[in-house]
């Protein structure tokens, strides 16, 4: 599973800072201070923790347990109050679940005022459907006047990734390196991740990922977005500056009216 042993490189190399300054430009951005906030694919809490500092009360998502344990951690290590529930995406609760959820109370319908869903965490849903589908459970649990966020890599970031070689972090005993590539057939970019990692004796240790995302269109995403009932209120660069026709990353608003 990815996330599995990159999650302690992912969170010592500094790769949270993204989500938090997404995060803290939403908040920026909102007319009304949000009461409940959902967190998706919150990763170690970067985001999750600049809703709760901000006094709201936060859900956070992620499908991998090691990536919430350092999410739990830094809510002990910090003080604060957040749900963290181990979930896939795909699985949160919709208007016809299949049984009883394990995370009803947490997960009620209609009870977010504001849900986010950050870092490119989206361009992993590779299946024709899945884009649709997780923003429709989304809606579901989104209040009326709420507002979804989500960032997503777009293809002509990925046409960037043919065949390159990137060295991603290189300090304190850790060498990260990200070998990447794009299939415009399939729409499919992947990047294998390896890191060395040095011990306390001077070795080096090896790991690596491999991660698959999809692009998808602009065309894609908005039709998402109608599907799950929700009405596009803006498209923005991560320096919340509108977003051209050919941004690498483009971050979306909708609301849910």
């Amino acid at each position: 599973m990815i996330y599995h042993d990159y999650a302690s490189i992912y969170d010592a190399i500094g790769q949270t800072a993204f989500a938090a300054t997404l995060a803290k430009r939403i908040l920026a951005a909102l007319p009304h201070m949000p009461r409940r906030a959902l967190d998706l694919a919150c990763g170690t809490g970067a985001a999750t923790f600049v809703f709760a500092a901000a006094g709201i009360t936060t859900v956070g998502v992620d499908r991998s347990p090691q990536m919430l344990a350092f999410a739990h951690a830094r809510a002990r290590a910090a003080g604060f109050a957040v749900t963290l529930i181990e979930a896939d995406l795909r699985a949160l609760p919709s208007r016809t679940p299949t049984g009883p959820s394990p995370h009803q109370s947490a997960l009620e319908p209609a009870s977010f005022d504001l849900i986010t869903c950050l870092y490119d965490s989206l361009n992993y849903l590779t299946a024709d459907n899945e884009l649709a589908q997780v923003l429709t459970r989304a809606s579901h649990l989104l209040k009326p006047g709420g507002s979804l966020f989500f960032d997503l890599n777009t293809e002509h970031e990925f046409k960037t990734w043919t065949e390159s070689d990137q060295v991603v972090y290189d300090d304190q005993g850790i060498l990260v390196y990200n070998r990447l590539n794009y299939d415009p057939d399939r729409r499919l970019a992947t990047g294998h991740i390896g890191w060395f990692v040095r011990d306390d004796t001077g070795r080096w240790w090896p790991g690596s990922e491999t991660h698959t995302e999809r692009a998808w269109s602009d065309e894609d995403v908005q039709a998402a977005i109608t599907a799950a009932g929700l009405t596009l209120v803006t498209r923005l660069t991560p320096r919340w500056e509108p977003a051209p026709v050919d941004a690498p990353r483009i971050v979306y608003h909708a609301y849910k009216a």
